[in-house]
């Protein structure tokens, strides 16, 4: 019988960690309540539930080359890409270029006396771009062809940290989390229709059935009426929620700085818990949880139990589209198989589809839409700020 190191050498083996055995059957299907017929990423993490999953295959999957790349100031918060037009929160405004060609449309950098700096969410809508600002002006919501301003909302204590839009037939809503503070407004005007005060700076919106879930700096989870504000129930746990998602027949996923990852129920009781983490995303499917920490981890939704893991990763939430996942290390952006690849046990190949040098850290998070994996990158002393669109070579 051949060694484990000629076993290894001979099959050129990309060994992951895994549970025992082969992995249940997962298989990619879609959370939320009616499966997107899109090809954006209309939301920094997808949809109004946190998914960071579309099911349709509208990414990159066997080998990548720069569609374009453009050097940008430091990125502040997530790319979201819809119509055909990207948009890129820097620390000097938001930069709406081209997804094809990368050429820039517009920028919006607010005014002399109250600049747009480090944008803190961007999200589109219906042909609007809406900006969360820390700032006097704490909204703009604007043209996504042009750049015109349709209307601004102030909060002058401390600007706005977060969005979330709901687009229900006859009563849309857009709901903003301030410093310690929950928005829901009309996406129309910019009117506001209610307000509530929570416990800590607003680091997370997602909605569930029914409630709008928010999670907050200072380690609260609340659940809230999206029509009224008033509360369901609120929860209290120890740490920085660093994401929050959440699926259509179940209760929300909340993880914190360092760790852990809970799964709670309806009412907020605890599920279970995982001594992992990730920043800025999960990637939710209907059986499948990743989180990025330190690496890009797989469990079971139902119990938590670790199905795989695969390679290192840095601050910037992961996304998947179809039967791909995608994580970024400090200098790469890589594609795994959804299932981990092939193998019985903690042996695995083939988890890996590609990986793509960047210059510069991965930052934020990933978007994926229209062919192509959207990241923006922090620079440091010998290398620049970029902007990538990553496509099928």
């Amino acid at each position: 019988m051949p060694s484990r190191r000629a076993f290894l050498s001979g099959v050129g083996a990309v060994t992951i960690t895994a549970t025992a055995g082969c992995l249940d059957g997962a298989t990619p299907y879609y959370a939320g309540q009616d499966d997107p017929d899109t090809s954006w990423w209309p939301q920094p993490t997808f949809d109004r539930y946190g998914t960071c999953y579309n099911p349709q295959s509208v990414g990159p999957t066997d080998g990548v080359s720069e569609r374009w790349s453009v050097e940008i100031s430091s990125p502040s918060a997530r790319p979201v890409v819809a119509d055909g037009t990207a948009l890129l929160p820097t620390a000097d405004g938001v930069v709406a270029v081209s997804a094809a060609t990368g050429d820039e449309q517009w920028r919006e950098r607010g005014d002399d006396d109250d600049p747009v700096l480090w944008p803190r969410d961007v999200l589109v809508h219906d042909g609007t771009v809406y900006v969360a600002v820390i700032g006097e002006t704490g909204i703009y919501a604007l043209d996504l062809e042009t750049g015109e301003r349709r209307w601004t909302f102030s909060e002058p204590d401390h600007g706005v940290q977060t969005l979330l839009i709901e687009p229900r037939d006859g009563y849309p809503m857009l709901f903003a989390g301030a410093h310690d503070t929950v928005y829901g407004l009309d996406p129309e005007t910019g009117e506001r229709r209610w307000r509530r005060e929570v416990f800590g700076e607003v680091m997370g919106l997602v909605l569930g059935i029914p409630e709008l879930l928010v999670a907050t700096q200072g380690g609260e989870l609340y659940a809230l009426s999206r029509d009224d504000g008033k509360g369901y129930w609120r929860r209290n746990f120890h740490g920085m929620c660093t994401a929050l998602g959440t699926t259509t027949w179940g209760g929300p996923y909340v993880s914190f700085f360092g760790g852990p990852t809970y799964r709670l129920d309806d009412y907020g009781k605890i599920e279970w818990r995982a001594d992992s983490y990730t920043r800025g995303s999960f990637v939710l499917t209907g059986d499948t949880i990743f989180t990025a920490g330190h690496r890009l981890q797989a469990r079971k939704s139902s119990g938590g139990d670790e199905r795989w893991t695969a390679g290192e990763t840095t601050d910037c939430g992961p996304a998947a589209a179809g039967e791909t996942v995608y994580a970024a290390s400090d200098t790469a952006v890589t594609a795994y198989r959804f299932d981990g690849g092939t193998g019985v046990g903690p042996l695995r190949t083939s988890a890996k589809r590609w990986s793509h040098e960047v210059e510069g850290r991965p930052a934020k998070g990933i978007a994926v839409a229209d062919g192509a994996v959207f990241v923006l990158t922090e620079g440091g002393n010998e290398t620049s700020s970029m902007a990538y669109a990553l496509e099928s070579a």
